[in-house]
């Protein structure tokens, strides 16, 4: 089975963009812009934005949640519904504060990490589908908030980092994409602060 659709987790509107709880939004956003004439469009029955990207095993479908967060669930499901996607078709794309900013980690079949996004679309669609995580750092002080973190900008350093880092995140992600979860996760998931995945395409 090929992977059908990427789903990109994150906040709609202008006043979570740059936020570290984007960074599904971010990386299939970077995705998308490697393509010739990717376009996004609002699929409304669904409450969510699509890419579809032609492959050769089929078009894979890029979706933006409009939805917040905690319901991104929903979306997801009408989503797989409509296109009649099983959730084993399914990587989903979330940040990780365990993780070192950029870096990257795969996993299925697993619980939420305590993720509200992960976690409303595991009541929606099951657990089958794979979770591609991307590090946003851990918090700088350990009494601030959860919520604050990760709804909170990234600093213009971190920002840059980040951005440096993207093409060989969308690198994993093809990957994952093009050989299959066993293999993304030979490569991907070894120590990967610093992972190069150039040569592995």
């Amino acid at each position: 089975m090929f992977f059908r659709a990427v789903v990109g987790l994150g906040n709609p509107g202008a006043i979570y963009e740059n936020t570290r709880h984007n960074v599904g939004f971010w990386v299939v956003d970077y995705f998308a812009r490697t393509f010739e004439n990717s376009v996004w469009q609002r699929g409304r029955s669904m409450a969510a934005s699509l890419c579809r990207i032609p492959r050769p095993d089929g078009t894979l479908l890029l979706v933006k949640g409009d939805d917040f967060m905690n319901l991104s669930g929903g979306p997801v499901a009408k989503v797989c519904t409509f296109f009649k996607i099983p959730s084993a078709a399914v990587v989903v794309i979330c940040d990780d504060i365990t993780l070192d900013l950029g870096q990257m980690k795969i996993t299925e079949r697993c619980g939420s990490a305590g993720h509200n996004g992960v976690k409303s679309i595991l009541g929606a669609i099951g657990p089958g589908f794979v979770r591609f995580r991307v590090g946003i750092g851990k918090k700088k002080h350990p009494a601030m908030e959860l919520a604050d973190y990760v709804l909170g900008r990234f600093g213009a350093e971190e920002a840059e980092i980040l951005s440096k880092k993207m093409p060989n995140i969308c690198n994993g992600l093809r990957l994952l994409l093009d050989k299959g979860i066993l293999s993304a996760m030979n490569v991907v998931n070894r120590s990967v602060c610093e992972q190069n995945l150039t040569e592995q395409q």
